[in-house]
C-alpha cells in the first residue's frame, strides 16, 4: 500500500494501474480509496464486522467530497461500534420489498382467504395507493407519509356530490385506509416488513351516519327505469331491495342456498360480514322473483348454479355499476347508491312499525348500535303522543275556566 496524502490536489492525481489499489486516509479509522484500472474512485470502508473482514462501499470520488467521505466512514464506525451491520442492513434494505410487492403478498396470503370483497379492495388499492407508494419500500413508509395521503384522498370531491352541495370524500378515505392498514398489519407479522404500521394512530375523519333512502316517488321512478333492463338486471335489482341483502351475497345467490319450501335463503358464515351463518326469509316478490329464475333455470341447456349469471369466470353476475348508473340517469337522481336499497328495506320495516330487533335480525345485524339508523322511522308513537298533546292544548279552546 502506497503512502499519498489524502487529500484532494493528491488524490485527483493518482493514476490508474493494471490492478486495482487503494490509498488509506491516515485521519480517519477505515477509510480508503481504491482506483480502479479503468480509472474510477471509490471510497469504501475496511474494517472488521462482528469478526468477519468487510469491505464497505461509501460512494464515487467524482460525487463525494473526502469531507463527505470522512463523515460517511465516522457514521458507519459508529454503528459497528453499536454492534450494526451497515453492508447486511444496506443489502436488506435493497431486497426489502414494496408496497406493491407487499400487497401481492397480502391478496394473495390474506385477502382472497380471508377477507369477504379482496377483488374489489384491490382495485381500491390499485387506484388509490399504487400510484403513489407502490413504488416505494414498504418499511420506508411513515405515519406522516400517511397523514398526508389520508388528508390528499379524503379532500377529493365525493361522487356523491350535487350541483349545489359539494362532498369531500372523507368516508372513502376512512375504507382506504382501513386496508392499508391491513395489509401494513399483515406485513409486519408475517415478517415481510420491519418496523411499525404507519398507520397506528391516524386520526380518521368523522363518520357521518348515512341514512338515504327510496321514498315512494323514488321508488315509483326505480320500477319504471328497470322496465327498460333486461329481466336479468331487473330481478337482480329488485332483489336487492325485496331481500335487503348486502350486494354481494345477492350477486353470488346460488340455488342450493334457497329453500322454496320454507322461503328462506341460507348464507354461511364464509360470506356474511359477521362471519355468522344469516337466514333471509323471503318476501312475496322475492319468493316469486327466486322461484321463476329457477324454474327457468331447469330448462337452459347449461343451468347455472347462481341464480344471478354472468359471463366471467367466476360464473356469476360481476358488476352492478354500471347497470345502475343507468337506472340512476332514467330516475333523475343521483345521490343514491345500491346499498341505499338494503337501508329501504330496513327504512320501511322501521315505517311500518317493525321492532329494532326484528330489523336487526331481518338485516343480519350482530350489534343493534348497527340498526340504530332505523329508529328515527319508527315514528308512530312520537305521532300519536304528539296529537294526544295537541288535542289537550285545542280542548282548551272550548273550556271555560273560572276567574278567581
Amino acid at each position: 500500500m502506497e503512502f499519498t496524502p489524502f487529500v484532494k490536489e493528491a488524490l485527483d492525481k493518482l493514476e490508474p494501474k493494471e490492478k486495482r489499489y487503494h490509498i488509506a486516509d491516515p485521519k480517519t479509522a477505515g477509510l480508503k480509496l481504491a482506483i480502479y484500472p479503468g480509472g474510477a474512485k471509490t471510497f469504501f470502508l475496511d474494517r472488521k464486522v462482528k469478526g468477519k473482514h468487510q469491505k464497505i462501499k461509501i460512494g464515487s470520488y467524482s460525487r463525494l467530497s473526502i469531507e463527505n467521505a470522512r463523515k460517511r466512514a465516522k457514521d458507519l464506525n459508529a454503528q459497528i461500534e453499536l454492534g450494526n451491520d451497515p453492508h447486511k442492513e444496506k443489502i436488506e434494505a435493497r431486497n426489502a420489498m414494496t408496497v406493491r410487492e407487499l400487497y401481492e403478498h397480502y391478496y394473495k396470503g390474506h385477502a382472497i382467504k380471508l377477507t369477504k370483497r379482496p377483488e374489489e379492495n384491490r382495485k381500491t388499492f390499485e387506484k388509490h395507493i399504487l400510484p403513489i407508494w407502490g413504488s416505494r419500500k414498504a418499511h420506508e413508509i411513515t405515519q406522516q407519509d400517511a397523514r398526508n395521503l389520508h388528508a390528499a384522498i379524503g379532500q377529493k370531491e365525493s361522487r356523491y356530490s350535487k350541483p349545489d352541495l359539494k362532498k369531500k370524500s372523507h368516508g372513502s378515505a376512512n375504507r382506504i385506509f382501513t386496508i392499508v392498514s391491513a395489509v401494513f398489519n399483515f406485513g409486519i407479522k408475517e415478517g415481510h416488513v420491519n418496523g411499525s404500521n404507519p398507520c397506528v394512530g391516524l386520526k380518521k375523519n368523522p363518520a357521518v351516519s348515512r341514512d338515504r333512502f327510496f321514498d315512494l316517488g323514488e321508488l315509483k321512478l326505480f320500477f319504471s327505469a328497470l322496465n327498460a333492463e333486461n329481466k336479468t338486471v331487473a330481478d337482480l335489482f329488485k332483489t336487492f331491495l325485496y331481500t335487503g341483502a348486502r350486494k354481494s351475497n345477492v350477486l353470488k345467490m346460488e340455488y342450493t342456498a334457497l329453500n322454496f319450501d320454507f322461503r328462506r335463503w341460507r348464507l354461511p358464515e364464509t360470506q356474511t360480514k359477521n362471519r355468522e351463518v344469516n337466514v333471509v326469509s323471503l318476501s312475496d316478490p322475492a319468493y316469486k322473483i327466486l322461484i321463476t329464475r329457477a324454474a327457468f333455470n331447469e330448462f337452459y341447456k347449461s343451468p347455472s348454479r347462481y341464480v344471478f349469471p354472468g359471463e366471467g369466470k367466476d360464473g356469476y353476475f360481476r358488476d352492478p355499476k354500471k347497470a345502475f348508473t343507468r337506472i340512476k340517469t332514467r330516475m333523475n337522481v343521483f345521490d343514491i347508491r345500491i346499498h341505499d336499497l338494503r337501508r329501504t328495506f330496513g327504512s320501511y320495516m322501521a315505517i311500518t312499525n317493525a321492532s329494532m330487533p326484528i330489523i336487526g335480525k331481518a338485516l343480519n345485524h350482530k350489534s343493534q348500535v348497527s340498526t340504530g339508523i332505523y329508529a328515527r322511522l319508527s315514528n308512530d308513537p312520537v305521532l300519536a303522543a304528539i296529537n294526544t298533546a295537541t288535542d289537550l292544548i285545542n280542548d282548551q279552546k272550548t273550556k271555560s275556566w273560572p276567574r278567581t
